[in-house]
């Protein structure tokens, strides 16, 4: 719902196919990446050094490929590109896989993947503020059943309140 609209306008003349399957090819590669994560859970490995360990490693592949491609290296030097590269470098790179891998850690790798669900809610916010969004029903109404979905998945009844109900068979 929250996406409605580039649904709707879904066509295989276009590209859009490619980006589906650049898409698909995503969700794999970051199912792997949990699947890594739990394991360097499982070995108490900090944190910090594998984060920065597997961050060195995408960049070293990144540059292979585009090396392999024959694409051409350039970096503007324009002062909203070096501030926007370090803000995402920083915070939505290093700082928020480090989160990530401390969620994994802290609740388990099953319900921190619940995470990702929150994604286009949290850029949607950030696309409202920063470049005018224009939200439509089908939008919030998306919303609201994302948030709601994460809360019955990730709530845990207190155990007053589950026993309470149905273990009311004491002997007398």
């Amino acid at each position: 719902m929250i996406f409605w609209p580039e649904i709707a306008d879904f066509s295989f003349a276009d590209d859009t196919i490619v980006g589906i399957l650049f898409v698909l090819v995503g969700v794999i590669i970051a199912s792997l990446g949990n699947m890594a994560a739990v394991v360097n859970t499982r070995r108490d490995l900090p944190v910090v050094a594998v984060n920065a360990h597997a961050m060195a490693c995408a960049s070293l592949l990144s540059f292979v490929i585009a090396a392999l491609l024959g694409r051409e290296f350039t970096f503007p030097l324009e002062t909203g590109y070096v501030v926007s590269l370090a803000f995402l470098a920083i915070f939505g790179s290093a700082v928020a896989f480090g989160c990530y891998l401390a969620l994994i850690r802290r609740i388990g790798s099953a319900r921190a993947a619940y995470s990702a669900v929150l994604f286009p809610t949290v850029a949607l916010t950030i696309s409202t503020v920063v470049e005018g969004y224009q939200w439509t029903a089908i939008a919030a109404i998306g919303i609201m059943l994302t948030l709601a979905g994460n809360w019955l998945i990730l709530h845990r009844p207190s155990p007053s309140t589950s026993n309470s109900e149905g273990n009311n068979n004491e002997r007398t």
